[in-house]
Parts: structure tokens; C-alpha cells; sequence
């Protein structure tokens, strides 16, 4: 997860539009869990978790742009590869891509180590020219706006189960 955060970083041009876009969101979002868990003496205050769900959206942002930058990448690639052996591995690479969120015994992961072999077949296949950019600006499509909702939706309940979890340890507390 670090990885992709440095390797795919949000400006903050980039930042600044997130939270125009989606930081009331985060604010509802933090309001919500403090009102809907009053009786757990939680500690955290709605500030911080509206800063927990804005780092949600920095982190779907990152994410978002390398699937972006992957997914240009096999385009450009299929339009460039000649070879049979540089086909077939990409061909390979495209089905762990489209594969990767299947569950089960046959998971297929595209982690790391493909996502080199990716780069390697676009330096080798690809000209300078048109190769995709890592840092390429962020995409604040309708695609992104419906995965971000569901990224800071997810962290919301998240945090939710964890001061649900912890009731039990803070009714102890004695406070001073």
C-alpha cells in the first residue's frame, strides 16, 4: 500500500480538488459514525475521523491513477507488440488484471512483480513519445467519484466496527 502511495503520489492541486469535491462528504461521513455511536464513549473526536476519511481519499486517489496508468499501458503495448512471446506474456498480464479481484482458491494476484514486467514490455516495446506517464494528473471521472465513494464508505465502516470492538475496554475507563 506505501508503495503505490509513493509511486503514484496526489498532489496538492490534486488534493485540494478531492477535498472540494468530496470533503463535505468525509464531514457527513464522520458526523454520522459520532452520532450513531454516542453510547460508546468512543475518544476520537469528528475532526479526526473526517481526517481518517480524507486519508481514505488520498489513498483511493493513488490507487486510482496507477489503475489508470496500467490500464494505458496494456493499451499502448497491444498496439506496439509484434512479437508472439511479448503477446502472450501481455495477453498473460491482461488476465491477472482483469482477474485480480476474483476470490477462492485460484486467486490470481497482479502485484508487484507484474507490474514490472508491465513496465519492462512498455520500455522495450513502446516509443518514449508514447508511453504512459506515472505522474500523470488525476482522472476525477464518474468512475473515480463512484470508487472514491466507496473507498471512504468502506473506511467509515472500518472505523465504525473498531469503536464498536473497543466499547468493551473504554466502559472501564474511569475518567478523571
Amino acid at each position: 500500500m506505501k508503495l503505490i502511495q509513493e509511486s503514484f503520489p496526489v498532489t496538492e492541486e490534486e488534493y485540494m480538488l478531492l477535498d472540494n469535491k468530496f470533503g463535505e462528504l468525509c464531514e457527513y461521513q464522520a458526523w454520522q459514525l459520532i452520532k450513531k455511536n454516542t453510547n460508546n464513549n468512543h475518544t476520537d473526536s469528528q475532526e479526526d475521523i473526517a481526517q481518517d476519511m480524507r486519508m481514505a481519499l488520498l489513498r483511493a486517489a493513488s490507487y486510482y491513477k496507477r489503475q489508470c496508468y496500467i490500464e494505458e499501458c496494456f493499451e499502448v503495448c497491444k498496439e506496439h507488440a509484434k512479437d508472439k512471446v511479448i503477446k502472450s506474456v501481455l495477453k498473460r498480464l491482461v488476465n491477472l488484471w482483469k482477474n485480480k479481484t476474483r476470490h477462492g482458491a485460484n486467486k490470481q494476484k497482479f502485484g508487484p512483480h507484474e507490474e514490472k514486467m508491465l513496465d519492462k514490455l512498455v520500455k522495450g516495446v513502446v516509443p518514449i513519445k508514447e508511453r504512459p506517464d506515472r505522474k500523470a494528473p488525476l482522472r476525477m471521472d464518474s468512475k473515480f467519484a463512484t470508487y472514491c465513494k466507496a473507498i471512504t464508505w468502506n473506511a467509515q465502516k472500518s472505523l465504525g466496527k473498531k469503536i464498536t470492538r473497543e466499547k468493551s475496554i473504554r466502559t472501564g475507563m474511569v475518567s478523571l
